[in-house]
């Protein structure tokens, strides 16, 4: 009998963490794992997270949070690891720039965005710190109740937002992204836009909207940014994605027109032969630049181009 390779693991996905969704429902456990002297926290500072000189994120013990200005929700609950059964926490220091002068570990390394950080990190601690970044963005941008505008606040550890004045429960939300290489014969469809790195080119993505399939969105937006109609579509991967909060879904789609015309949000769109693609992704190309290597874009290239 043989047995279907087990699906592969992409960047920002594969926590070590167990969510202990059930233990989330006793506050009085909570409070104990967050004063329990092997609980880690792990900071944020206006989205931004501590790199340490030798490219490890900073972890902090609770009595270092004592000094610090911690922002709303506080720490929020992220997991428990291994049998040792770690407690790991995150928060996010006030907006003010007194909280980062003040942070503990100044002079030991910078805050630095998770964009540049993600190639420093480990995949665990890339799982781990990209749903801390997550969670704490949508806590930053929904401490007000979308049904009375009352200010809500956080609950179960951090998982959900609650209004006292209505009574609605506000949860964290992932928007579903589709993002899709269109291949015709030996080619496949890739565009960039402007501002990105010189010469870089990456698949084509756009959200998925109400009423639509993945299959519906991927036809859409290769349409209306490069002009091409797309026939079969095929799911080959997905990935977390925390800037802030989106799960990409990466396809490949049958192109069944060649001709490119772009709309505004494309600065360029192009057909790249397999082998070019090959030349990118090594790094030899004489000329264009593969997406980001931790990207769903650039596994989504190396899983097309490594068959014929």
């Amino acid at each position: 009998m043989t047995h279907s390779a087990l699906p592969k693991v992409l960047p920002f996905a594969g926590s070590p963490l167990d969510r202990c969704e059930n233990l989330r429902r006793d506050a009085g456990a909570i409070r104990a794992l967050q004063q329990s002297d092997r609980a880690l926290f792990l900071p944020f500072w206006r989205g931004e997270l501590f790199i340490l000189s030798d490219g490890t994120p900073a972890l902090l013990q609770g009595m270092a949070l004592e000094a610090l200005e911690i922002s709303d929700p506080g720490p929020v609950f992220l997991g428990i690891q291994g049998k040792s059964e770690q407690p790991w926490f995150a928060f996010t220091l006030t907006e003010t720039a007194s909280a980062a002068d003040d942070f503990a570990l100044n002079g030991l390394g910078e805050w630095t965005n998770l964009r540049a950080a993600a190639p420093l990190l480990s995949k665990e601690d890339m799982a781990i710190i990209g749903r801390a970044s997550a969670l704490l963005s949508w806590h930053n941008r929904h401490r007000y109740c979308a049904n009375c505008g009352e200010q809500t606040m956080p609950a179960e550890g951090g998982i959900k937002r609650e209004c006292e004045a209505c009574g609605t429960e506000h949860f964290p939300r992932t928007d579903p992204v589709v993002i899709m290489l269109a291949v015709h014969d030996d080619q496949c469809l890739m565009g960039r836009q402007a501002g990105w790195p010189q010469n870089t080119y990456s698949a084509l993505a756009g959200f998925v909207e109400q009423g639509e399939s993945l299959e519906e969105a991927c036809a859409r937006e290769v349409g209306e940014e490069a002009g091409v109609q797309i026939g079969t579509v095929r799911y080959v991967l997905s990935q977390p994605w925390p800037f802030p909060s989106s799960l990409m879904i990466g396809l490949i789609a049958e192109a069944r027109s060649e001709k490119i015309t772009l709309d505004d949000e494309l600065e360029d769109a192009r057909w790249f032969s397999r082998d070019e693609v090959r030349a990118m992704l090594a790094g030899t190309h004489e000329r264009y630049n593969a997406p980001m290597p931790f990207s769903a874009a650039c596994h989504l290239l190396r899983e097309w181009a490594k068959n014929e």
